[in-house]
């Protein structure tokens, strides 16, 4: 396939946008030069301690306002006005109440006599403030006596979060365990049905002379309440149906967490806009509280559009629509376009809930799409039923597929028919949806078909994707990714292209462009292979805010025969933070592609 060639004026012109960003960065430099008259330096703690005491003394916050407001003048679309510089008058007077406000900043921490001592002084037109700390003995815990009186004192909840609080006898003081102590034995009071629980002793008796501090705890529990009958108020579904988003059965012990389930399931059907849940105590009736749901639908129709761009797809437009309920019993259509360089299609999907309305579903879909597959042109069409549900912890996909494919590698069109039964296992985890700092994600699919007049050949074919992200620092991450493919086939040739595996690209190994990596027929056009390997490695970094840096090492082939011959590229990027997702610029260089230097892949969503 043959390779961009870049102009000399191309990388003329990037030279100068390169000078361009350090010349701003060198600008703000010395503005800050130019206004800073403050520096405060703190010697004696660190990690916690250091950074509590920086957001409680108030002539550190004003330093750093100098200089995170510098930097935030030279992003386009700020106000380019240099902020006012301290005072004399002013520095003195912060610098007054910076001792007072570091013993505040320590005592959480269970450090009441710190010995401070502080300087001020002007060098070369800055004021240097210093704040040496000796944050002296610890005070320790003495008597702790956490107990739970009344009937819900045996509930093995209780017995388990008295046992994992964290306030023993010698150890240091630290306020938050003791907020966190109290805090957990009222959430388990409430969610274990026992509304009325309160504490009728509260006290933490810290003693200076002693440095020690006594801690009593003493909650009583209450009587114990349970649910009452749930009522949906809608007129939009049958009541039947939308009484089986209800896992709430009257008599069992009232929860909070089984109320906010309730909300989330009612609210992701997307049937309803607005739902409010009311379970209030005043309207117990024999310690059981009637739940009533008051709900607002939502609108029978919504609709879609988007525009983007990825250096695999180019430019790309999606338009879609979906009516939301397509009768009582909560039926669903949806039918979407996505046009780009190298794909059209038309989709459609008819949705059925069943079993678990909140998560298990029959779809009936159909597409018809024409792409680039490798360097063939393809026309597929697609229609198939499937049941969608979860099993055993994974989210489970069983699919029959009936596809019918013309395609050309330039030797004239080919056409295939497959009937495709398969199977998909995925499962994924992230502590954040759209920037995971701790997760992953893996994906299994299995399908193959029979030789008969419904399908081409024999084949099964099986792969594996998976995804990783570990934190390395708080504001940097490491990212692994994994794929593997293998095919069995009597005759491999006779498969489609959409039943082949081809590598290269934003999601694959950058460096070379989409699907460019693989097997070659004659004509040196690629055709795909049989199997299937990439490895990915990748580290970034947060290191302004949102902005980040990141850099890469991809690795991977497809092949008829194993072991497979891995292309390698390298590369950097920029990232940007965004609400939708990460953004990613990357500069990636093929270590096994001598005819090109670089290539630019530009990405745009969530990590896993």
């Amino acid at each position: 396939m043959q390779q961009p060639v870049y102009s000399p004026r191309y990388y003329s012109e990037l030279r100068i946008f390169i000078l361009c960003l350090l010349s701003m960065f060198c600008a703000a430099q010395a503005w800050a030069e130019e206004t800073k008259n403050l520096e405060v330096e703190v010697t004696g703690i660190k990690a916690e301690l250091l950074k509590n005491v920086d957001v409680f003394m108030s002539i550190a916050v004003a330093a750093k306002q100098q200089e995170v407001g510098l930097l935030d003048s030279i992003i386009p679309g700020e106000e380019e006005k240099k902020p006012p510089a301290l005072t004399e008058r002013m520095i003195q007077r912060l610098h007054r109440k910076a001792p007072e406000e570091i013993r505040q900043a320590l005592q959480p921490y269970g450090y009441y006599e710190p010995d401070i001592t502080s300087s001020l002084e002007k060098l070369n037109g800055i004021w240097q403030a210093k704040y040496q700390i000796d944050r002296g003995a610890p005070t320790r815990l003495g008597k702790v006596e956490i107990s739970v009186t009344g009937v819900g004192a045996e509930e093995m909840a209780v017995k388990d979060a008295l046992a994992s609080i964290e306030l023993v006898p010698g150890k240091r003081l630290r306020h938050s365990k003791y907020e966190a102590a109290k805090s957990l034995l009222s959430d388990t009071m409430y969610n274990s049905g026992y509304i009325d629980a309160k504490f009728t002793q509260s006290q933490l008796r810290v003693t200076p002379e002693t440095r020690t501090a006594d801690i009593f705890l003493v909650m009583e529990t209450g009587p114990p309440y349970e649910f009452g009958e749930v009522n949906i108020e809608q007129g939009i579904l049958k009541p039947e149906f939308v009484n089986r988003f209800v896992e709430i059965k009257e008599g069992q012990r009232f929860s909070a967490d089984e109320l906010i389930g309730l909300q989330l399931a009612l609210n992701d059907s997307e049937y309803f806009d607005i739902v409010e849940i009311q379970a209030e105590r005043k309207n117990a009736v024999a310690n059981r509280i009637p739940v009533t749901v008051k709900t607002s639908p939502s609108k029978p129709r919504r609709y879609t559009a988007g525009l983007g761009f990825g250096t695999d797809t180019g430019p790309r437009a999606t338009a879609g629509v979906e009516f939301r309920r397509v009768n009582r019993r909560g039926h669903k259509f949806r039918t979407d376009i996505r046009v780009s360089a190298i794909e059209q299609t038309l989709s459609s999907q008819y949705i059925i809930p069943f079993k678990n309305v909140t998560t298990d579903n029959i779809t009936f879909s159909a597409s018809a799409t024409r792409e680039e597959d490798g360097d063939a042109d393809t026309n597929r069409f697609v229609i198939g039923p499937s049941i969608n549900d979860n099993w055993l912890g994974f989210r489970r996909r069983l699919y029959l597929s009936a596809e019918r494919e013309n395609f050309d590698f330039g030797d004239g069109t080919q056409t295939s028919t497959l009937l495709i039964p398969g199977a998909q296992l995925s499962r994924k985890y992230a502590d954040d949806p759209l920037f995971a700092r701790k997760g992953y994600r893996a994906t299994l699919d299995v399908h193959g078909g029979i030789e008969s007049p419904f399908t081409e050949t024999t084949f099964l074919q099986a792969s594996l994707l998976t995804k990783g992200v570990v934190p390395f620092t708080d504001k940097g991450r490491l990212l692994i990714r994994g794929e593997l493919g293998a095919t069995g086939a009597t005759t491999f040739f006779d498969l489609p292209p959409s039943q082949r595996f081809f590598a290269g690209g934003d999601q694959s190994v950058r460096g070379y462009d989409y699907q460019d990596l693989g097997p070659e027929n004659n004509d040196g056009d690629v055709v795909g292979g049989k199997y299937l390997t990439v490895a990915s490695i990748e580290a970034d970094y947060l290191f302004y805010g949102n902005f980040g840096a990141a850099m890469f090492l991809d690795a991977g082939n497809t092949s008829n025969e194993l072991p497979p011959s891995l292309k390698k590229g390298v590369g950097l990027g920029l990232r940007y933070r965004s609400p939708i997702g990460m953004i990613r610029l990357d500069v990636a260089h093929p270590l096994d592609d001598p005819d090109n230097d670089f290539r630019l892949h530009i990405s745009l969503g969530p990590d896993l």
